[in-house]
């Protein structure tokens, strides 16, 4: 399936055409939300011009894929360093993740003639970033258009074949719990193994977009790399700043202990700064923190911790074949047991590489039982199996009002009518407050007579 959704977007990338449409006029240094695709208008996007923004020159453009559709909370997080580097933003209203490829496949065709006929664009200077499923979209689009100058992805899968052979530079960042960060090592491995520009930046969150410095940081890269590709005039100054910048940050690294990071910031450095400056003693300092005592440490304690995170990710597979194959769905208690549960709440109140470890096996097991095989249980109308799935959800973290929520239905479903408004009740406490829903919903129908039910009903409606 995988290789039969990307080669539709190839088809469709290559067959664009677009007979133009007027240029788009809206404020400069402002996020100008809800501009409308001449292409496809119902496909829109937030626009962000930087100062100065002529159509007498081209601009650097960013093409920003959220996987939810926010436009402006993500070319936000661009905003400033778009600013200060003179890049244009177009961020679309359409990209999803988790679901069908359609819609971007309907988003990129909308937005790739926006940049090439209403914005004044520079063709050798289109790059793309999404989050989780839109960072594969910037992926996706780059491979197969051949026309995007760099990627920078965020918290995205590792899918090899579309980055295999790749020359385009990427940017990859993800948080130090997300679920898909091991996935962040692979991609780089695979780009190291190549010789494909690469910088891999980690950062303090969960499965989210990464923070504005962060940002600024991707696109400082690849104006440095601009430079060396001869694709703007060199800026000096610039190199220098953004050289002491990261040379100062690996040395902060450094000074707290994390000697292992600290050397492979300074070798990134190296790598981007080779041929522009004098990289020397950069690359003698990143060898003489690599083969110290500590960063040996952290590089076995990173391979121990990588392997228990496989083993996890194996137990969870394993045990959600259990959950779709037994005649009876397994009682919570027993899965847990299997996954080990107990033991990984308390390996993630632990301090360093061991509670990360821990916090990112736990973010997978909720993210996996608690949205994807629910949703699939919930679609196959297997009310018992995506109970016990939200049950284990829940006992990693109990405060989801949507997914207590989602076990009352499945509950009241079972006619378990108490413990479905205990569920509800534990919904509201969470923060759930969709009165209408919560009346309305033809799941909870075998709850409408119910005192408690009445009851919870009233305060919702009432708060």
């Amino acid at each position: 399936m995988r290789y039969l959704i990307f080669s539709i977007l190839v088809a469709v990338v290559a067959a664009l055409a677009f007979a133009g449409g007027p240029a788009v006029t809206v404020s400069v240094d402002e996020l100008v939300e809800g501009i409308s695709c001449a292409a496809d208008p119902s496909q829109t996007y937030t626009l962000y011009l930087p100062p100065g923004y002529t159509t007498e020159r081209s601009w650097p453009v960013l093409l920003i894929f959220d996987p939810r559709g926010r436009s402006a909370l993500a070319a936000e997080i661009f905003r400033e360093a778009a600013h200060d580097y003179g890049w244009v933003l177009v961020s679309s209203n359409d990209t999803r993740s988790d679901g069908t490829w359609e819609p971007n496949i309907k988003a990129v065709n909308a937005l790739w003639p926006e940049v090439h006929e209403r914005i004044a664009g520079d063709p050798e200077r289109i790059y793309a970033t999404g989050l989780s499923g839109g960072a594969t979209v910037a992926h996706a689009l780059s491979q197969q258009s051949g026309q995007i100058a760099g990627v920078i992805a965020c918290g995205g899968p590792f899918i090899a074949e579309l980055v295999e052979g790749s020359r385009t530079p990427v940017f990859i960042t993800a948080g130090n719990l997300d679920f898909n960060y091991q996935q962040l090592g692979e991609l780089d491995a695979l780009l190291a193994a190549q010789h494909t520009p690469h910088r891999t930046v980690v950062f303090e969150g969960t499965h989210q977009w990464m923070p504005p410095s962060v940002a600024r940081q991707a696109i400082e890269w690849f104006e440095v790399l601009a430079m060396k590709d001869g694709l703007r005039e060199r800026d000096s100054e610039l190199l220098e700043t953004v050289f002491s910048n990261e040379v100062a940050l690996a040395e902060e690294l450094s000074e707290a202990g994390h000697e292992l990071e600290a050397a492979q910031q300074l070798d990134a450095t190296a790598r981007t700064f080779d041929g522009l400056l004098d990289i020397a003693h950069v690359r003698a300092r990143a060898a003489e923190l690599e083969a110290s005592p500590e960063a040996r440490r952290q590089r076995k304690e990173e391979k121990r911790w990588k392997a228990f995170e496989k083993r996890s990710t194996e137990r969870l597979a394993s045990q959600i074949a259990v959950l779709k194959s037994a005649d009876l769905p397994p009682p919570p208690e027993q899965v847990a047991r299997e996954l080990h549960l107990e033991e990984l709440l308390r390996r993630a109140t632990t301090d360093g590489a061991e509670g990360e470890a821990a916090q990112r096996v736990l973010n997978s097991y909720s993210s996996q039982l608690g949205f994807y095989l629910t949703r699939q249980f919930l679609q196959n109308r297997q009310w018992d199996r995506a109970a016990v799935s939200l049950e284990l959800a829940l006992a990693i973290n109990d405060n989801n009002p949507i997914a207590w929520y989602n076990l009352a239905c499945c509950r009241a479903l079972l006619r378990r009518q108490a413990a479905a408004v205990e569920a509800l009740e534990r919904a509201v406490e969470c923060g759930f407050d969709n009165a209408e829903l919560l009346a309305s919903d033809p799941d909870l129908d075998s709850l409408r007579d119910r005192v408690d039910f009445k009851a919870l009903l009233d305060t919702v409606d009432s708060g």
